[in-house]
Formats: C-alpha cells, sequence, structure tokens
C-alpha cells in the first residue's frame, strides 16, 4: 500500500504543487486586504466622540480634533470634581497625586488664585481628545462661592489631562510639553468651545446685574466719574503713583476678570483671572487692553485683559 501511494504522489505532484501554491496565494491575498483596510480606519473609534486626523504634531503623534464636546465623561468628570474639591480646602496631599508635576510653582497658583473664592459647586466638564490616547483637553464649568457675596459666580478654565505610566488620569505639566499648551489654545477658539464661553459670559452678566454687590466687586470702576487712565484730576500728570493699568511687570487682578486671544471683548476666551492672581504685563494698547502672560494649572497664557482691571 505505501508503495502504491508513493506511487500516485509521485504520478501527480504537479498537481498537488499547484493546489498547494493556490493555498498560498489565497493566504497572501486575505493578510494584504486586512492590510489594506487597517490603514484606512482609524485606530479607535469611541460612540461619544469621533475623532478626525489633522496632522503630525511635534512629537509625532496624531493630532485629533472631536466634532463635539462630550459632556461629563465619567472619568474626566470625577477627576476635576475632586481636583477643585481639593483645591477649595488647599489639600496638598491629594493634589499632588492628581498632577503629572506638583511643584513649589503650582502651590503657590493654588495659594494665590483662589483667595476669594470659599467654594466650587455645579460643576460640569466639556473634553475632547488630547493630542495622544488617554489624553483630554477639558473645558471646565463652575459656580464659585465668593467671600461676603450671596450670589454664585459662573467660570470657565480649560485643563490638559493625561493617562500617565500607571494608567491614572492627571493634570498634565505642559510646560514641560508645550505642544500640550498649543493644542489647548487652538480648541479655545472652536466654535463649539466659543459657543460655551459667551454662554458662560452671559450667566457672568446675569449674575452681575441681578446682584449689586457683586457688580461693584467685579466692576470696581463701573459707578466712577472718571476711568483711573483718564489723568483729569488736575496738576501735571507727572505723579509718582502708578495709574492702574499703565504700568509694565508684575501686577494682579483686582478682581474677576475674562483673557481674551486678542483686545477686543468679541475675541475667544483664554481664561479667567480671579481677585488677586499675579500675572506680567507685556505691553499696554492705548485702547484700554493689556497684554498679559501668567501660569495656571501648568499651562503658561498670553492674552489680553482690559487695564483697568489690573492694579
Amino acid at each position: 500500500m505505501l508503495d502504491n501511494l508513493k506511487e500516485w504522489i509521485s504520478d501527480n505532484l504537479r498537481y498537488i504543487l499547484l493546489g498547494l501554491a493556490g493555498i498560498l496565494l489565497l493566504v497572501i491575498a486575505f493578510f494584504a486586504i486586512r492590510l489594506v483596510s487597517g490603514l484606512g480606519s482609524p485606530k479607535e473609534k469611541k460612540n461619544e466622540q469621533q475623532a478626525v486626523t489633522e496632522g503630525a504634531t511635534e512629537a509625532g503623534t496624531e493630532r485629533r480634533v472631536s466634532s463635539t464636546l462630550v459632556k461629563d465623561q465619567a472619568e474626566v468628570l470625577q477627576l476635576v470634581k475632586e481636583y477643585y474639591s481639593a483645591r477649595g480646602s488647599k489639600n496638598y496631599d491629594a493634589l499632588v497625586n492628581m498632577y503629572e508635576t506638583f511643584d513649589d510653582k503650582e502651590r503657590t497658583d493654588v495659594e494665590t488664585s483662589d483667595t476669594a473664592v470659599e467654594s466650587y459647586s455645579n460643576i460640569m466638564t466639556y473634553s475632547k481628545p488630547g493630542l495622544t490616547e488617554g489624553s483630554y483637553v477639558v473645558f471646565i464649568y463652575f459656580d464659585a462661592k465668593l467671600t461676603g457675596i450671596t450670589t454664585l459666580v459662573p467660570g470657565l478654565r480649560g485643563l490638559y489631562l493625561i493617562t500617565n505610566s500607571e494608567g491614572k488620569l492627571v493634570i498634565a505639566d505642559t510646560n514641560a510639553h508645550p505642544e500640550q499648551e498649543s493644542y489647548l489654545k487652538e480648541r479655545m477658539t472652536d466654535d463649539d468651545v466659543q459657543a460655551l464661553s459667551e454662554d458662560v459670559d452671559k450667566k457672568l452678566e446675569d449674575a452681575k446685574a441681578a446682584d449689586s454687590e457683586l457688580k461693584k466687586l467685579l466692576e470696581p470702576d463701573s459707578n466712577a466719574g472718571t476711568a483711573q487712565t483718564d489723568n483729569t484730576s488736575g496738576g501735571d500728570g507727572n505723579s509718582d503713583t502708578p495709574v492702574t493699568g499703565t504700568t509694565t511687570g508684575t501686577m494682579s487682578a483686582t478682581t474677576e476678570v475674562n483673557v481674551r486671544g486678542e483686545a477686543s471683548t468679541d475675541a475667544a476666551l483664554y481664561g479667567v483671572l480671579t481677585a488677586g492672581q499675579t500675572v506680567e504685563v507685556l505691553e499696554n494698547l492705548e485702547s484700554g487692553w493689556s497684554k498679559i502672560r501668567y501660569t495656571t494649572n501648568g499651562t503658561t497664557i498670553e492674552g489680553y485683559v482690559m487695564s483697568q482691571y489690573l492694579g
């Protein structure tokens, strides 16, 4: 029987080899189709966030932009609530574990930025995917309780979050990664983020209209007969006392004030200064605006504020 099998294989070897070659070609074709289709599809699909590629960043990663803001994504919201709770109570032990890097600069930011804030409430998050897997650009809505003021003050701030090597979501050190800071600023100009900013601005105006004490606190010069920079009180105008908003160097916000991308109330919102927060004044404009630079939550921001609110 063995001899018959050998004889059969010998007689049909040509056909056997052709069959094996056909099977090999089918296998190669199958994997080639899988490879091509894989290159044409995104690496990740999420029901709540659909990302599109914009181009390569300096870090060699993909830049992705969500078509819409995602509200209150569970993991993001949890971190942000814990963060503002720890920030409000000055719980530095908890804050250390929420940052990629928490140093003396971050500690000083917490100590000086929230001097007039007693607590935060009604926190909501609006997020978009960041530059890398597991990272997010987050815009945080909150109502702040100011000392001595009954009416809550609405606010909006941005953070960049990353997933660290331990798989934990933390606040990124954007000073060490300038591409993250740039990306956060880019997303601030997105239409949906601007719409969110305008909505918060309206809520703030409504709050000031409903509470005269709040309006007086946030707009200390609103009832003044002349602006401090008019210099109409007489004399030769050479007073040794600096006039609010006309000097450069380190200054502080006299009240909560918006930081804009350009010297206009219609420009993109870059952030919000709290009363007492220090900034570096780079330039004063004749239009009544000042160009400033400051660092908050590890992000260095350059923008414009109305000069009258610096002192």
